[in-house]
């Protein structure tokens, strides 16, 4: 069989054996033809084709056999077709071997032809040995031809007949073909002189021989003759076709270049025959192109009518090489018309007459003798073009019917002004005079239909189609229609003119009551503009025609004035309708009035107002549709009609006023008032000095809309000076804006009403600020120096305030809400940050409002500035995973303002601080869970912090400390006492005091007013309550606002001792609910200096009830976030707290404790020490207690059962790691059951695990572990998901499970890994493995699978011993063995 050809390149021989291909052959051997292969697709191809073709013959044959023969049959095809693919399997399967098969016949292929090749050559040579070269024998030398070429280089021995046949003969010269073509041209020169030669081939050029006939339009020949004889016929040489087509020739020639030659076979036949031989050439190729004109002409036609044209043109008759018949503007085509009807027609056609004519144009009818320019070009067709024939011909037509229509309206007005443009029929008619360009009726022909087609600008084209439809039925039909554009023209003229006035204009107005009004009596032509900023006022322009001049408009204008029905949509009914004076023109024009008026004289306004004449403009024709007049009405009436509504308004409410005045040179106008009225709620003297101060008040119009008051009132007697280089001249302006909206009246009512609410908050305003200057030169010099007036603008006043002055707090009156209303804020180096006030600010609004007194609320800024700062540090931020509710978030401290100087704190919604900001840097902090007025109750949802006072007590400067309480008043509860008793107690001060020089004071104290306390009720004037008190030691009068000498600003009760009982915190300077006098909100707390130094005082449940006195840097400290004091930094944790924060975190820690042990299995071992709670296990005795030197973390001191059981240094560790780890911040209750959980497990159980809180404690003791490890008592997020973050992370049963994570140790701590691994450990068993917990699906397994193996590893080669934990040594191995991959991550 022959090969089968896998690839392109690879032949497989069917019978198994490989094919060798064909190499190339040596030069002279025989290739024997190599056998033709196949495709194996091909192959696999026939193979399915024929198994196709035997299935469908036994799907035909088989149901006509029987049961038996069917199934040998299919049997047998079975067998066939399985052999087939067997034999075709193992064929592909030899294939896929075929290449190493191939190269090797391919080399055995082309060593076989290289031995064939040597046979041949061999036989070859013996061959020519042997017959051929035996007889052969060399010529005769050449030694002549030898000689020549050697001696010459020629080979001059050639044959002459081989030069006579090949080498033409040299031509001649130039100068003789010069000569030559000279004479031949004096030849053809006879020749023509003596022949008849036709006119019409005058144009012809004589050169080279040669004469060239040229026939512009038809055809070019040129001939020659061959000789001088004069009966030599002539020659053509060349013929060419001069006729186009520019249109729909596409740049082909129109005859083909067989036609060419055949009518130059004809032309020359011609000539050789005829007597006239030019003659006739001329009539035969003159004939040909005009017939070939006249086809070019009906075929542009045809394409004519197809493309453009359509119906308009159509082709009435048409001869081959006659004539050619076309008629356009047929009214019955174009449907105007029926019946008989004009028919325009065109004939183009050649003249029998006279053949030597060119084609002739006809017109039917005639065209009529209009312009010889339009007659001429309608006459020829040299261009050769159908389309532009027919346009000369309509465009001729069309200025005709243009004609008719300028005379019907020449007899219409004599004084008509119309004109035709010639280029493109239009005839302009101006419509009112005087008129621009873009203001004439243009009336265009169409040069298709010949009708009239109408243009002007703005008509919208229904009103152009009614016009255009009139006029050509009746041409007379244009002159009421030019009437009616007219008044249109006019209408559209006057809104133009005020387009750029706030103006809305239309034809009709509905009013309720047009029918009797004087209004319903107006020219049909009318405009009604109506004022939009003055809804209630129109301008109607009323048009009249002029006799005897049909193109001009008479105006005459009408002021209107309607009234709206209010909250209802019925039509608006007119009121007044007056007409402006008939001379408005010339008032409006008078150039002469308007240069004698003098600059900046104010006049009072008048109705007549007199305007510049505008300079003319250079196109006169397209500024004439400006109405000067109706803009200046228009713009008078919009400019004045406000002042006068505002005028009116004021008048209405008996303001007096000068009326409207002119200012600025006559281009603006104002209102100024002579008087506003007094405001309620203002006394009656700063009313006075009020009126006194304010020089003028004038209202004014500005902003681009004209709808923008301006109320400008000029203040003198500033009684305040701000900082503002804006407020530093003797007069102060104050600029008011009102803004109308568009759907009042500019100038209403409520213009006037938002003024006297602005002029109401300035003399409210006035009224603190009077009191507030008035206050300034007593004020004390700690609050000069504090704050600053920034700015006071009589609206609104800022002062700033602080060290840096980088505070400020703007007062000003909300007339709306008729109170004061704060806003506080930053300047300066401080500007972006938030005011430290911000958290009081409602309170201090409300104690503004209650008493507005600029000084208090300086002081009250002053005293409570520094607190502030301080409570903004605590963090506020709701954390999770706090108490056992890990999913529950709770606020760490909430701060809630009482009152401008008493701020809550609640911890955690357990317990709470009160917090009273005092003079003289101090501030008074109780336990905020005591009720103010019975401390025997307890506030609902707050809980007493044990040790409160104590606490507050180890920030108390002793310095600052005057007298402390003895141990007795912490034994007796403090009880109620009044204002007596507290004067009595002050008088029981006094003779303990040693005698001073009093301070000078600048008031005299008031009878029965006290100066160390503050007042039960604000009074009411500075002078008459601040007083002085000489009893006290180094202290100034209140009335400085602040003891500037006093060393001590803290408030302390007498000893119940010497003078009765403790007073309640309502005597102490609590003053609860209520505000003192404005210059010391809080009242001076005076108190001796000399006392015996503080003593510890006893823990109290009520105690803490008692304020304390701290003072400002004292409560910084207790605020601010800071480092834990007593612990080494490396063992305190990461989250910084405040002092407060940790002490009372270690409160709710404490009490979390106690609900705790009541839960677990722990025993609770009763203590007589306040605050101390003592358990035990199995093997050891705890006591929990707050630290007695700080008070700020918890400390667990452990005492083993059995002493030999532990080590001192175990013991240390544990109690360590509690203080550290579990009872500090953030101060979480699962950490302190996991805690409790591990205290209870067995003894060896607990010490390993104490090895591991060490390992975390210090881990720079163990530097060969390659690993730092923390023990985890909360289930950390990145932990695999057993149980909620924040959940107990110990479970102690049968089996103990805990959670470790291990961070890598690295000198760079960004790239430290940490993993977390939890473990369970085996009590029975003893052994130590990791806990099999599903894995998130984006964690990696490579850690866990390393630490399991680990674990593993060290469990089947430590085998645990008996009472012998193997946590620690596990975790060991662990922290030693383990290493990540590189780049490996967790």
């Amino acid at each position: 069989m022959a090969p089968v050809q896998l690839e392109s390149n690879q032949l497989v021989p069917a019978g198994g054996g490989p094919a060798s291909a064909p190499a190339p052959p040596a030069p002279g051997a025989v290739t024997a033809a190599a056998s033709p292969g196949y495709r194996l697709s091909t192959l696999i191809d026939f193979l399915l084709h024929r198994t196709y073709a035997e299935l469908t013959v036994l799907a035909d044959l088989l149901p006509r056999k029987t049961d038996m023969e069917r199934k040998i049959e299919i049997v047998q095809f079975a067998s066939r077709t399985r052999q087939l693919f067997v034999r075709l399997l193992a064929l592909v399967k030899w294939a896929n071997n075929a290449g190493k098969v191939e190269k090797c016949a391919m080399i055995s292929s082309f060593l076989d032809q290289q031995a064939i090749l040597f046979v041949d050559t061999a036989d070859r040579l013996a061959s020519l040995a042997r017959d051929a070269l035996v007889h052969a024998r060399l010529p005769s030398f050449a030694i002549p031809y030898a000689i020549d070429v050697l001696t010459t280089g020629s080979y001059p021995r050639l044959p002459t007949c081989i030069r006579d046949k090949i080498i033409p003969p040299d031509p001649i010269t130039k100068s003789e073909k010069q000569t030559t073509l000279h004479q031949l041209n004096q030849i053809l020169r006879h020749r023509l002189v003596t022949t008849d030669l036709p006119p019409q081939l005058a144009n012809l050029t004589v050169a080279n021989g040669r004469v060239k006939f040229r026939v512009e339009g038809e055809f070019e020949a040129t001939l020659t003759v061959m000789g001088d004889d004069p009966d030599i016929p002539w020659r053509l040489l060349k013929l060419e076709i001069l006729v186009e087509d520019k249109e729909t020739g596409d740049g082909r020639a129109l005859v083909h270049s067989m036609q060419i030659n055949f009518i130059h076979q004809l032309v020359q036949s011609r000539l050789f025959a005829d007597e006239k031989p030019l003659q006739d050439m001329y009539s035969c190729l003159h004939s040909f192109c005009l017939a070939l004109q006249l086809e070019v002409l009906h075929s542009q036609t045809l394409m004519l009518i197809r493309e453009r044209w359509g119906d308009l043109v159509q082709v009435e008759r048409y001869h081959a090489g006659k004539c050619l018949s076309l008629s356009v503007w047929n009214q019955q085509v174009l449907g105007r018309k029926t019946g008989t009807a004009s028919v325009h027609k065109v004939t183009i056609k050649i003249d029998e007459t006279d053949v030597s004519k060119p084609l002739q144009i006809s017109h039917e009818p005639p065209l009529p003798a209009c312009d010889s320019k339009l007659m001429e070009r309608a006459m020829k067709i040299d261009h050769l073009s159908i389309e532009k024939l027919l346009i000369d011909s309509v465009h001729a037509r069309s200025h005709q019917k243009l004609q008719e229509l300028k005379a019907i309206l020449k007899s219409y007005n004599v004084n008509d002004n119309s004109f035709i443009e010639t280029a493109l029929p239009t005839l302009v008619i101006p419509i009112l005079e005087p008129c621009g360009r873009s203001e004439c009726l243009h009336v265009f022909v169409d040069l298709h239909s010949g009708m009239f087609q109408l243009m002007l600008y703005g008509v919208d084209q229904l009103t152009l189609d009614d016009i255009e439809k009139s006029v050509n039925d009746d041409m007379k039909r244009i002159i009421p229609w030019l009437q009616q554009l007219k008044f249109w023209l006019g209408q559209q003229r006057c809104k133009q003119s005020i387009k750029h006035l706030p103006t809305v204009s239309s034809e009709t107005l509905q009013l309720a009551n047009y029918a009797s009004h004087p209004v319903g009596n107006l020219s049909k032509h009318k405009l009604f503009i109506k004022l939009t900023r003055l809804p209630q006022y129109y301008i109607v322009v009323e048009m009249f025609d002029v006799p005897g001049n049909p193109t001009e408009l008479e105006y005459k204008y009408h002021f209107l004035s309607v009234s709206y029905a209010e909250g209802d949509d019925s039509p608006a009914t007119a009121l007044l309708l007056q007409q402006f004076k008939p001379n408005i023109e010339e008032l409006v024009l008078d150039t002469k009035s308007g240069k004698q008026m003098k600059s900046g004289v104010k006049r009072k306004l008048s109705g007549d107002p007199c305007s510049i004449e505008p300079k003319k403009p250079k196109r006169s024709g397209e500024m004439c549709a400006f109405n000067k007049v109706l803009a200046h009405i228009v713009a008078m009436c919009d400019t004045n009609m406000p002042f006068i509504g505002l005028r009116m308004e004021l008048s209405n409410m008996d303001i007096p006023h000068q009326g409207v005045q002119v200012e600025g040179d006559g281009f603006s106008h104002a209102i100024r008032l002579l008087k506003i009225p007094p405001c309620k709620g203002v006394n009656e003297e700063t009313q006075k000095a009020l009126d006194r101060s304010l020089l003028d008040c004038t209202f004014r119009l500005q902003g681009r809309n004209n709808r923008t008051w301006v109320a400008e009132l000029v203040f003198a007697n500033c009684p305040l000076n701000s900082t503002s280089s804006r407020e530093q001249g003797p007069t102060r302006h104050v600029y008011l804006t009102y803004e109308n909206q568009l759907s009042e009246p500019v100038g209403g009512r409520k213009v006037v009403e938002m003024f006297l609410n602005d002029w109401n908050s300035i003399a409210r305003l006035y009224e603190c600020v009077l009191e507030f200057a008035r206050s300034l030169p007593d004020i004390p010099n700690h609050l000069n120096v504090f704050s600053e007036v920034r700015i006071y603008n009589y609206r609104k006043l800022i002062l700033c305030y602080g060290t840096t002055k980088g505070s400020s707090i703007s007062i000003q009156w909300n007339s709306i809400l008729q109170k004061f209303h704060i806003s506080l804020g930053t300047v300066g180096p401080n500007s972006g940050c938030s005011n430290c006030h911000n958290t009081i600010l409602h309170q201090l609004q409300e104690m503004f409002n209650k008493t507005p007194n600029v000084v208090q609320l300086l002081q009250v800024l002053f005293d409570t500035q520094a607190p502030l700062n301080a409570i903004n540090k605590l963090p506020t931020v709701p954390m999770l995973g706090l108490t056992q509710r890990t999913n529950t978030a709770y606020q760490c401290f909430s701060i809630l303002p009482q009152s401008p100087t008493h701020i809550r704190l609640a911890f955690r919604n357990m317990y709470c601080i009160d917090i009273y900001c005092r003079s003289r840097g101090v501030v008074a902090i109780r336990d905020g869970a005591y009720s103010l007025f019975d401390n025997s109750k307890i506030v609902e949802g707050f809980y007493p912090a044990p040790g409160l006072k104590t606490f507050l007590n180890m920030f108390v400067d002793s310095n600052q400390d005057a007298r402390r309480r003895s141990v007795n008043e912490d034994d007796n509860p403090p009880s109620p006492i009044g204002g007596d008793m507290m004067d009595s107690l002050i008088s029981q001060l006094q003779p303990q005091q040693p005698p001073q020089q009093p301070q000078q004071q600048p008031f005299a104290k008031q009878a029965g007013a006290s100066g160390a306390y503050p007042l039960t009720s604000p009074p009411t004037s500075y002078h008459n309550t601040v007083t002085p008190s000489p009893s006290m030691m180094h202290t100034q009068s209140p009335g400085n606002l602040h003891a500037a000498s006093s060393p001590s600003g803290a408030l302390r009760a007498p000893s119940p001792a010497s003078f009765g009982p403790t007073p309640s915190p309502s005597s102490l300077g609590i003053t609860m609910g209520q505000t003192a006098n404005f210059a010391s909100p809080h009242g001076s707390q005076a108190m001796p200096t000399s006392m015996p130094p503080p003593r510890k005082l006893p823990q109290r449940s009520w105690a803490a009830s008692i304020p304390t006195i701290l003072t400002h840097s004292a409560l910084n400290i207790l605020l601010l976030p800071s480092p834990t004091p007593g612990l080494v930094p490396g063992l305190a944790g990461s989250y910084l707290c405040s002092p407060l924060e940790r002490f009372l975190g270690s409160v709710i820690m404490r009490r979390h404790l106690q609900r705790i042990i009541q839960q677990e299995t722990l025993q609770l071992i009763n203590s007589n020490e306040p605050g101390v709670i003592m358990f035990k296990t199995e093997a050891l005795k705890c006591r929990v207690a707050l630290n007695p030197k700080t008070n700020q973390t918890l400390q667990l001191k452990v005492t083993p059962e059995n002493t030999g059981q532990w080590k001192s240094e175990e013991l240390q560790v544990l109690e360590k790691f509690f203080e550290t780890r579990v009872a500090g911040p953030p101060f979480k209750a699962n950490t302190l059951i996991a805690f409790t959980k591990l205290l209870g497990a067995p003894t060896h159980i607990l010490r390993d695990c104490v090895h591991i809180m060490k390992l975390e404690l210090f881990p720079d003791q163990a530097s060969q572990l390659k690993w730092n490890v923390q023990f985890c008592l909360t289930i950390p997020p990145s932990a695999p998901p057993i149980a909620p973050p924040g959940t107990p992370a110990v479970v102690l049963k049968s089996k103990m499970l805990f959670f470790l994570q291990l961070t890598q140790k690295t000198t760079v701590p960004q790239e430290a890994v940490s993993i977390i691994v939890p473990i369970i450990y085996d009590m029975a068993s003893g052994t130590t493995q990791q806990a099999d917990i599903p894995r998130q699906q984006n964690s990696s397994v490579a850690a866990p699978m390393m630490v399991s193996n680990i674990l593993k590893r060290f469990a089947e080669l430590n085998s645990p011993r008996a009472g012998e934990c193997t946590i620690f040594a596990a975790v060991r191995d662990l922290m030693v063995n383990l290493t990540l991959p590189p780049g490996g991550r967790p």
